[in-house]
């Protein structure tokens, strides 16, 4: 290791060590925050603090850069009715002119706080993760982070809070922070680290249920449900025993536990954006309505959703990034490590959902399939590196699914996935099946059970663990996968995994769900184009027929041959240019303008699929096959 690494790695690590060591509650007085949620269904929260203080400059900060959303994402915008008062009178405050987070005031002389209240305004229609959609008239996601203010100039983890939290009434509320007592509405929660506190969010309902699952031996595990109506609630026996083995499944993929108990935090509503993040004893998953009691949702679409954020709590948070593991929520993140972070997570993600049921190995197969189709499709790889992607994340993350193929979007998360099955076939392959990328999470991972905790790690830490599991050139197989500007995606973990890339003029299941959930129309296979499901062009392939007759996004799809848009009607005209004689005509809408496009295109319906190669090992079954005893 480069004698860089180490010393930058000497500097770090005093500041990550583990939360309930750093923090000594006696020694230091916490911000008392008391949260009004009461409001929450008309989009409204409100909130009071008071923040220990002694007389002089003071700076007081409201977070920008989110753990897990990896980007300067603190909706600061919806911040709104901040006032400042010490000792009953009111202390003026300057907002910061280059840190717009930031927030500048004086402490009066014989003042021992400063006292703030505020608003957070909850958007409705905009943004995404903790900025997004956050409540409907039934339930509600709260990250404390929203109506946070903390002083400048200590380390979140050494800065104690004692939170309280009041619901509407008939509201019950899961999260990870201990709670103290509860009395009616309003709830009281022990003194934890602010980075503690920021990491557990809160999930609040009228339809609510908490469901323990896993074993019983080890730390706790709970389902904990909200959903916008009663009969969402239902979770039948199989899937339950599912997330049972989920739990159990990922115990014996990393050896140990790192939290004092985990939840499955899973907001069920089609009022807020679909879309999940991690924490490390909890994660907040936001699902559609009937999420549980829909097979579409429930066996398809969205299962894997619940073991990704899961395997964060080990892959992200406890072993976390050197540029990703910062001391407050203002300091800029280096994102050049999430290849691991989210490429790793993304595939052992897909693995636990195979080997909990939550997945079928069919099902598991068809998800790879998509995914090197679409890889296969992402042009832009032939001008930017995947390692470029991981640099550029907080801002691709706010990206346009316009051009996405041309540009790249975060693309670490699925490809990063096929170098992982890439590295995990290798392993097996080359031990002669007795080691396998378990191994490294096993080793890399595990370590003692205990409460939670920030390991670094580096580039160099990676190889080094590689080859502790099998020595090997890892870092020139990496490096080359990272920085490639090739056309070609990295597919020789499904080709050494037993398995080819191959094309039917039938759907999947798994594509059919996805579909209707993303209500689109994907014919990226085919001619090389994406629609949402009323007919706007969201993304066209370069080279293929829909970018060479020039159909572009921001169009909008009309008619085809002749007769209005729907997914059936445009799907039936693709499968007619079997035939080699009839050609797909398309009326699209372009502004205040009208054309009709006529693509050469002459293959029908195509969709991927992986097909066996018999002449290798099936890897990839074992691979998606449960390890741990039942």
């Amino acid at each position: 290791m480069p004698l860089r690494s180490v010393c930058r790695r000497l500097l770090i690590l005093p500041i990550l060590l583990l939360t309930a060591v750093a923090l000594r509650a006696d020694e230091s007085r916490p911000i008392e925050i008391s949260v009004d949620a009461s409001d929450a269904p008309r989009r409204l929260y409100r909130a009071r603090l008071v923040i220990p203080a002694k007389p002089g400059s003071l700076t007081l900060y409201y977070p920008k850069w989110i753990q897990g959303e990896h980007q300067p994402s603190g909706p600061i915008i919806d911040l709104s009715g901040l006032k400042l008062t010490a000792a009953g009178k009111p202390v003026a405050w300057k907002r910061d002119d280059v840190d717009l987070y930031a927030f500048h005031c004086t402490v009066p002389d014989g003042a021992e706080s400063i006292e703030a209240s505020l608003e957070y305004l909850i958007p409705g229609d905009k943004g995404g993760f903790g900025a997004g959609p956050a409540v409907s008239a039934r339930l509600a996601i709260l990250n404390w982070y929203l109506v946070t203010l903390y002083p400048a100039g200590t380390p979140v983890r050494e800065i104690p809070v004692k939170a309280s939290l009041t619901l509407p009434k008939g509201w019950q509320a899961g999260t990870a922070l201990p709670v103290e007592s509860r009395k009616e509405n309003v709830t009281q929660f022990k003194t934890v680290s602010l980075e503690m506190f920021a990491d557990s969010p809160a999930l609040c309902g009228e339809h609510f249920k908490e469901i323990p699952i896993g074993p019983k031996d080890g730390p706790p595990h709970f389902l904990v449900l909200a959903c916008d109506s009663a009969a969402g609630l239902a979770v039948s026996d199989k899937l339950k025993s599912h997330y049972d083995r989920l739990v159990v499944e990922a115990g014996a993929l990393f050896g140990s536990r790192h939290y004092r108990s985990y939840r499955f935090l899973v907001a069920m509503s089609d009022q807020l954006g679909h879309n999940a993040i991690e924490h490390h004893e909890s994660s907040d998953n936001r699902m559609p309505e009937r999420m549980m009691i829909d097979d579409v949702f429930r066996k398809l679409a969205p299962a894997w959703v619940l073991p990704h954020e899961y395997v964060h709590s080990w892959n992200g948070k406890y072993r976390r990034p050197e540029g990703l593991a910062t001391p407050d929520f203002q300091q800029p993140m280096r994102t050049r490590l999430l290849w691991v972070y989210e490429g790793l997570t993304e595939y052992l993600g897909f693995v636990l959902a195979a080997r909990s049921g939550l997945y079928s190995e069919e099902i598991s197969r068809d998800n790879l399939a998509i995914i090197a189709d679409w890889a296969k499709n992402q042009t832009g790889r032939t001008w930017r590196p995947l390692e470029d992607t991981t640099a550029a994340a907080p801002h691709l993350y706010s990206s346009r699914g316009e051009w996405s193929s041309r540009r790249r979007g975060v693309d670490f998360y699925d490809e990063g996935a096929l170098i992982w099955l890439d590295a995990d076939t290798l392993i097996r392959e080359k031990s002669g099946g007795t080691k396998s990328l378990d191994d490294f999470c096993h080793a890399f991972y595990g370590g003692k059970d205990g409460p939670p905790e920030v390991r670094p790690y580096t580039f160099e830490d990676i190889v080094m663990a590689l080859n502790g599991v099998l020595e090997f050139d890892w870092k020139t197989f990496l490096e080359k996968r990272l920085t490639s500007i090739d056309a070609n995606p990295p597919l020789d973990g499904i080709a050494r995994g037993g398995w080819k890339l191959a094309y039917s003029k039938d759907q999947s299941e798994l594509l059919k769900a996805s579909d209707g959930l993303l209500k689109q129309i994907n014919l990226m296979s085919s001619v090389g184009m994406m629609l949402s499901e009323d007919g706007k062009v969201i993304d066209v392939v370069p080279g293929k027929s829909a970018d060479k007759a020039g159909v572009g996004p921001h169009m909008k799809v009309l008619a085809v041959n002749g007769r209005r848009i729907t997914g059936e009607r445009l799907r039936e005209a693709l499968a007619a240019t079997g035939d080699g004689k009839t050609k797909l005509q398309l009326l699209a809408e372009n502004g205040d303008y009208f054309r009709t496009y006529t693509l050469d295109y002459a293959e029908g319906e195509r969709y991927p699929r992986l097909e066996r190669d018999e002449a290798k090992p099936d890897l990839i079954g074992a691979i998606l096959r449960a390890k741990a005893a039942k």
